[in-house]
């Protein structure tokens, strides 16, 4: 179902390296890793029988990986240098990697820039300036979509000259508002996107019983803070001053309108977690009652709770007939497990396909932010699920408990008739066949006469004794192996007991 084809040069010939088709060439290992805050990589091992294992030069080659049937894209990136190996039985191999094409960003680097008054995308598009007069022909890029705001675009906005172009976008725009960066390649040249976020909402469900094969939930509560240090625009160098560049200049804070203080306290969260100060900067408020109302709001609405799934699922838009949206990084995804308390639209934050053995393939969903109420709320819905296992795991150990306990019972009676029925076997022995014999050995002795006839009665008298031996000696057995039934029984019990109190 995947293709990979690689190139040397932007423009060079592509070669098949790995093919869709079963009898066809096969990489021996083939992993794309994709992740929403991060640029795309490939990593790869090629047998030396394929005729392409020396093609492959670092900065200069080029891979794509794609799904022929969908048209679609996977990866596509670059190889950075590679290295080989040879082991102590003469095997060869190579290990290639591979980085997406956003990594063009990090081969040019900014100048220096301040201006005033600039909204964010002129300011992006001075960055990309940049970049395209360092770069070669076929790594220039031009501006896309771009639709992150700031709450004021007339701000002050600054570059210095020793960060990469990527750096500096991270630096300067994700880190202070939000948003994720993406490059696509068309036909005319390749274009960098800007948004708040840069996916949609799938018409695949990942569901129990369907699709799902396995998840796992983890909530992060550890960014919590209890306080927060609202910090304003740095106070301005008087007229005619000197400036000195190693002196930083106080911030504005709240301290003239929060009754000295420069703290925001929830008391509740306080008595939750203790106090836990985060300072948090607005570098374009001026006016303390601003800067307060915006701490305070930011304190009320924390949403620093991160909770991720760990999800291992069937692309089902891989297989003949189906027609939904593949897994794709970034889009959103009903996913249900009912089991869990899982019934909502989650987003797929990472992707680790591989190409080898698409089952073993895993997403990262959700890395969702949760305010307080959800957080209280999702373990409360956890608490009541693990709750609900508990009960049917009781209720079942009870059932099974009942049915040993009635069994034992059963048991236990068959015993006790059994070790009546022997009791009674062996007093008749004794008193009656063992007597009958010898009173029969005596008239044997005394009655010569009548020799045959004894005879007769001694050989019944001993057949009726070896008939007598012989039904004890199946008691025994039964005996034996109803006491190894009970035994297994009982230690079965005695186990059930023990995990049903774990």
């Amino acid at each position: 179902m995947y293709r990979v084809t690689v190139r040397n040069g932007w423009n060079g010939a592509e070669h098949t390296i790995h093919s869709e088709n079963l009898n066809d060439t096969k990489l021996l290992t083939a992993k794309i890793t994709r992740d929403i805050d991060a640029i795309d990589s490939f990593q790869f091992s090629i047998s030396p029988e394929s005729p392409y294992y020396n093609d492959f030069k670092g900065m200069t080659t080029f891979v794509k990986v794609t799904i022929p049937k969908r048209n679609q894209v996977l990866f596509e990136g670059r190889v950075l240098p590679t290295t080989d190996s040879m082991a102590t039985s003469g095997e060869f191999n190579k290990e290639i990697t591979c980085e997406g094409l956003l990594s063009f960003l990090h081969d040019s680097v900014q100048d220096y820039y301040a201006l005033a008054n600039n909204d964010l995308k002129s300011f992006l598009q001075h960055m990309i300036d940049v970049h395209n007069r360092q770069v070669d022909t076929f790594k220039k890029i031009k501006l896309g979509q771009v639709t992150v705001t700031s709450p004021s675009d007339n701000v002050y906005k600054s570059i210095d000259d020793s960060k990469t172009t990527y750096e500096t976008i991270q630096d300067k725009l994700i880190s202070k508002y939000g948003g994720e960066i993406k490059i696509r390649h068309e036909a005319d040249s390749l274009y960098l996107d800007y948004m708040p976020e840069i996916g949609k909402q799938s018409t695949q469900d990942i569901r129990l019983a369907s699709n799902l094969l396995s998840i796992k939930r983890a909530i992060d509560p550890s960014n919590m803070y209890s306080a927060i240090k609202p910090l304003g625009a740095r106070a301005e160098t008087p007229s005619g001053g000197e400036v000195n560049n190693d002196i930083s200049q106080p911030r504005l804070t709240i301290e003239t309108v929060n009754a000295g203080s420069p703290f925001l306290v929830s008391q509740k969260l306080v008595n939750q977690i203790g106090y836990v100060v985060h300072p948090e900067v607005w570098d374009d408020v001026k006016v303390a009652s601003i800067l307060k109302s915006k701490g305070q709001t930011m304190l009320d609405n924390q949403r620093l709770i991160k909770e991720q799934f760990q999800v291992s699922a069937v692309d089902l838009s891989l297989l003949t007939g189906k027609t939904v949206d593949a897994f794709e990084s970034g889009n959103y995804h009903r996913t249900i497990n009912p089991l869990m308390g899982i019934d909502e639209s989650l987003r797929i934050v990472g992707q680790s396909l591989d190409l080898c053995n698409p089952l073993s393939s895993t997403l990262s969903i959700g890395d969702k932010l949760l305010s307080q109420e959800d957080y209280e709320l999702a373990i409360k819905r956890q608490n009541a699920v693990e709750i609900q296992g508990m009960k049917a795991q009781v209720e079942i150990q009870s059932r099974k408990v009942t049915a040993l306990t009635t069994e034992l019972a059963t048991t236990t009676a068959t015993l006790t008739k059994l070790q009546t029925e022997y009791d009674k076997l062996i007093a008749n022995i004794g008193d009656a066949d063992l007597k009958a014999i010898a009173a029969k050995l005596a008239e044997l002795e005394r009655l010569t006469e009548s020799a045959i006839a004894n005879l007769g009665e001694i050989a019944t008298a001993v057949t009726t004794l070896a008939a007598a031996q012989k039904l004890q000696e199946n008691i025994n057995a039964s005996q034996v192996k109803t006491n190894n039934e009970l035994d297994q029984r009982i230690k079965l019990l005695e186990e059930g007991g023990e995990n049903s109190g774990k």
